[in-house]
């Protein structure tokens, strides 16, 4: 499992990263919500991404603040926000069953 490492998570000291969850995912948009009523569709999906840092990195220490996160360096937050939204990602793959040959059904109209 990948470490990780910000100044202001932890006092510096490395930690792995918690799995997302839609659980999470919903207490991001609750969060988002509530902290920036008032706020644009636009502007509210600008912060949508700190929130979903947040939710994680409060997990990992709860002396963790959304300025921090702000203040980081745009490309520092696309790679956290990375980090932090795929952790625990398995994906979904399709298997076909062995001598079963799909169907093939047409949704055209017949002439």
């Amino acid at each position: 499992m990948e470490k990780y490492s910000l100044k202001f998570v932890n006092k510096g000291k490395p930690f792995c990263m918690p799995k997302w969850t839609t659980g999470k995912h919903k207490a991001a948009l609750a969060m988002l919500i509530k902290e920036c009523k008032g706020m644009s569709d636009r502007d509210m999906n600008e912060e949508f991404n700190f929130y979903v840092i947040y939710q994680t990195l409060h997990q990992v220490d709860n002396d963790v603040d959304i300025k921090s996160i702000k203040e980081l360096h745009p490309e520092d937050l696309i790679a956290l926000f990375d980090a932090v939204y795929n952790a625990g990602k398995e994906g979904i793959f399709y298997v076909p069953q062995k001598g079963k040959q799909g169907s093939k059904k047409s949704t055209g109209k017949k002439n």
